[in-house]
């Protein structure tokens, strides 16, 4: 039988490209309608909303590519993942307050008659970004926390080689030597599955103790470099237990 109705919308709505189009589509059409920073002066009202609806849209693929390759490199979610962010949010501010300020003068020449700073318009593009960003955040946080079950379908089988599991909000990012897929399940469930020797060396990821080639660091910032060429972080509260399984002889 086929997935439920429901099920699909919940896990559409787990989506982070979906959240972000359907954040960005509807404050456009709300920006394009309100007409904030004076833009209700700008002529034309279907002109202001497609211009606000593709702005928004624009501004969320940086936004959300933004925040997927901070992830990335420094997945941890601390103070150094979240100090990486603000920068890389700030100067990506920079590229979509200079696009649509081209667009803007674009659509309407009228506006070369006012003094339109370009450090006030890239204060308002912050300002919109950064709470279109708050809002896709916690949307994601709230659908991270409904779990998704399916009438029919058993949770995904894991590959027989895995060499370790990545947390990606409500994903797994699984690596073999193959290569890495994402599959939607929470990482416990995808621990529970497997039957490698292994341990949990940080809340967002699990690693294969065959796949651990070499361990640098001190206990306050440790990593392991594994066979596949990627690196771990280890978070200070599993080192006793990577010492305890005998991995920092």
């Amino acid at each position: 039988m086929p997935t439920s109705l429901s099920t699909r919308l919940i896990r559409l709505s787990r989506n982070p490209v979906a959240q972000w189009a359907a954040v960005a589509g509807v404050c456009g059409l709300i920006l394009g309608v309100l007409g904030p920073f004076g833009s209700y002066l700008n002529t034309g009202l279907e002109k202001r909303i497609t211009y606000w609806v593709v702005s928004m849209l624009v501004g969320a693929a940086l936004f959300g590519g933004t925040l997927r390759a901070v992830k990335r490199v420094a997945p941890g979610g601390g103070a150094k993942t979240l100090s990486l962010l603000a920068v890389a949010l700030g100067l990506v501010s920079v590229l979509q307050a200079f696009l649509t300020r081209t667009a803007a003068f674009w659509l309407w020449p009228e506006l070369h008659r006012f003094d339109l700073s370009p450090v006030q318009w890239y204060g308002q593009t912050l300002l919109i970004g950064g709470l279109m960003f708050l809002t896709v955040w916690a949307l994601q946080r709230r659908a991270a926390s409904r779990p998704v079950l399916s009438e029919t379908a058993p949770p995904a089988a894991l590959p027989t080689d895995v060499l370790a599991l990545q947390m990606e909000d409500h994903y797994v990012r699984v690596h073999t030597p193959a290569g890495a897929q994402l599959m939607l399940m929470p990482l416990h469930q995808a621990i529970a599955q497997l039957e490698t020797e292994g341990l949990r060396t940080h809340r967002s990821w699990w690693v294969a103790r065959h796949a651990v080639k070499t361990i640098e660091g001190t206990p306050r910032a440790m990593r392991l470099h594994l066979t596949n060429g990627l690196t771990a972080p280890v978070a200070r509260s599993a080192v006793v237990h990577l010492r305890q399984a005998g991995w920092l002889s």
